[in-house]
């Protein structure tokens, strides 16, 4: 006979995962072992694997404007993409998939370097 679950127990399995979460969502910005670093001049934007990041899916236009005012003049926002990010069992932050336990949304610019005769828009 197969076990069957009532819908209060799937709805603690699933409360449960909620919170592990969001648990994984602080730690990555608060934790000791933080998604990234904290951009130094804006806060909510982190820098991790040389990519201007910030925690949770965004907006991507609204993002690439925002990212785009930060980076200095050379660089620039090609476009953004959302993302997930989670702690493997090396302790590191590794991209997984949006299923993964403690995975966590990010929005990351990908960026540009500006040719050398463009002077920026």
């Amino acid at each position: 006979m197969a076990d069957t679950y009532d819908q209060t127990y799937i709805a603690i399995l699933g409360a449960a995962l909620a919170q592990a979460n969001l648990n994984a969502l602080v730690l990555a910005e608060n934790g000791t072992n933080q998604l990234g670093r904290p951009h130094p001049h804006h806060p909510g934007y982190r820098i991790w694997n040389g990519n201007l990041v910030r925690i949770g899916h965004h907006g991507k236009d609204a993002f690439v404007l925002e990212a785009d005012a930060i980076l200095p003049a050379h660089m620039f926002v090609d476009l953004a993409h959302h993302r997930h990010a989670h702690l493997n069992q090396a302790g590191e932050w590794a991209r997984c998939s949006a299923d993964t336990d403690g995975a966590v949304p990010i929005t990351i610019a990908i960026t540009q370097v500006r040719d050398q005769d463009d002077p920026g828009d």
